[in-house]
């Protein structure tokens, strides 16, 4: 086992709602918690110290990263626990995909804003028989908020339904190109 802890209850509220999701009552004892709780400290106080010792083993003994402790310590720590080495890959798996995804929504964000950009140093003229902006170099843009506006029937401006608002849409996408 670790050495002695400091009883911080790092996990408290973590613990009762696992004991909850299994089973327990709602507000389980606080000394049941509080025990759980010291087991997953220990616990993961034990994991770190032997990746901690497997990476100094590894690393040369010049060399800057003494001190760094990597993802493949960790998986060599639970080579022989397949479930919980299993766990772990699924969840690295699910973190590379949210950081993907992160990074695809940010660069979507990015392009929204250039375009506005560009959009500001043109300028724009109103055309209102389409729902579209000319910008200044006679490019269409359209006007998302007019053709929602007029998209829905309880809101009957110019006599604009639905279906001939994406119509007009589709008409006019396929105009671009």
């Amino acid at each position: 086992m670790s050495r002695k802890l400091k009883k911080t209850h790092l996990f408290s509220k973590d613990v009762s709602s696992l004991l909850y999701s299994y089973g327990d009552v709602a507000q389980p004892l606080s000394e049941t918690a509080n025990c759980l709780d010291e087991i997953i400290s220990s616990y993961l106080v034990d994991v770190c110290e032997n990746a901690y010792h497997i990476s100094k083993k590894q690393v040369h003994p010049f060399s800057a990263n003494k001190n760094k402790i990597k993802l493949e310590n960790f998986r060599f720590v639970l080579r022989k626990d397949p479930i919980k080495l299993g766990r772990a890959d699924e969840l690295l798996v699910t973190n590379k995909l949210i950081t993907e995804a992160k990074k695809q929504f940010n660069e979507t964000d990015m392009n929204i804003v250039q375009r506005n950009k560009n959009l500001e140093g043109h300028e724009i003229t109103r055309n209102e028989d389409s729902h579209s902006e000319l910008n200044g170099n006679g490019e269409r843009v359209h006007n998302n908020e007019d053709l929602l506006d007029k998209g829905t029937e309880n809101d009957l401006d110019d006599g604009v339904k639905d279906e001939e608002v994406d119509e007009e849409v589709d008409e006019e996408e396929a105009d671009e190109d």
